[in-house]
């Protein structure tokens, strides 16, 4: 009596389903970077105790602004990716969202170091900020690399 042994594989999403994901988490992950760099830069206040002066200020208003912006492209980028047709999803458009995203997350590691060692921020908002950016940061990076390899 021959027994066979059946291996249990985890199922695996299809490339171009798994893209979709991707992209659907990388919007949402430069939304929120948008809405808290734009928090940031109408109210300081939720994020520094101190009121910032001089250098400091044009630094805030710089790293906020670069933050806005890189966050918006990594967005919009990512919705082109998730509504275009799957038969574009390939290729130079995979590697090309795929950079414009990690613009994104160079630019908020930036931002985060900065708010954080150079401006000191210490504020209320800051500590979520931070968590919520090193969290978004991880699973970004891990499914980047994942879609590296996938690609």
């Amino acid at each position: 009596m021959s027994t066979q042994s059946k291996t249990k594989a985890m199922p695996v999403l299809d490339l171009k389903m798994y893209v979709r994901v991707v992209a659907a988490v990388f919007s949402i992950s430069s939304s929120t970077a948008f809405v808290m760099a734009l928090l940031r830069l109408l109210k300081p206040e939720l994020f520094y105790l101190e009121p910032l002066f001089g250098s400091d200020l044009g630094i805030h208003y710089f790293i906020s602004g670069l933050m806005i912006v890189t966050s918006a492209i990594g967005f919009l980028n990512s919705c082109v990716v998730m509504n275009r047709s799957t038969a574009l999803n390939t290729g130079r458009n995979i590697t090309t969202w795929l950079l414009l995203d990690s613009l994104f997350e160079t630019s908020r590691v930036v931002y985060v170091f900065v708010c954080e060692v150079v401006l000191k921020g210490k504020g209320p908002v800051q500590l979520y900020d931070l968590l919520i950016s090193a969290a978004q940061y991880l699973l970004d990076s891990f499914l980047y690399c994942q879609m590296i390899l996938r690609h």
